[in-house]
């Protein structure tokens, strides 16, 4: 099973673990991303803290993944999927968090990664690139 990167309920550190993750399975309009460089921004401790976006709606499921924004090659589509294939280098926010093996990117908050740019510096675009920390997963 893979791996990710999780807090298991709102509060400090202490909450934060490495676990086992089911891998995720693409629905409609959502790429299936093997992560290579996950961003590192505020909103991370936030969420883990308990904030909550005015827009937020329900309660967070736990374990919950960290990490809002992501580099990776595509690993499946979903239905509906035009423009992205198996083997596209990408780059977007993720919907399951992105401090995992494989995540999930919507196909409207995703792009192709130009051939020259490095995953660390694509995993930084989604987000305002002054201040970001990234962690490059290997491949």
């Amino acid at each position: 099973m893979p791996k990710a990167y999780v807090f298991t309920r709102y509060g400090g550190p202490e909450t934060e673990a490495l676990v086992e993750v089911e891998r995720p399975v693409p629905g409609p309009g959502q790429l299936l991303v093997a992560v290579r460089v996950a961003g590192v921004n505020p909103v991370d401790w936030k969420l883990r803290t308990g904030y909550r976006r005015p827009t937020d709606t329900g309660e967070r499921v736990f374990p919950a993944v960290l990490g809002s924004e992501l580099s990776g090659v595509v690993e499946a589509v979903g239905d509906g999927v035009d423009g992205f294939a198996a083997g596209d280098e990408v780059f977007g926010n993720t919907l399951t968090g992105g401090y995992a093996e494989y995540a999930l990117l919507p196909v409207a908050l995703a792009a192709h990664k130009p051939a020259g740019l490095a995953f660390a510096d694509a995993a930084t675009l989604p987000g305002h690139a002054r201040g970001k920390v990234v962690i490059e997963v290997a491949a």
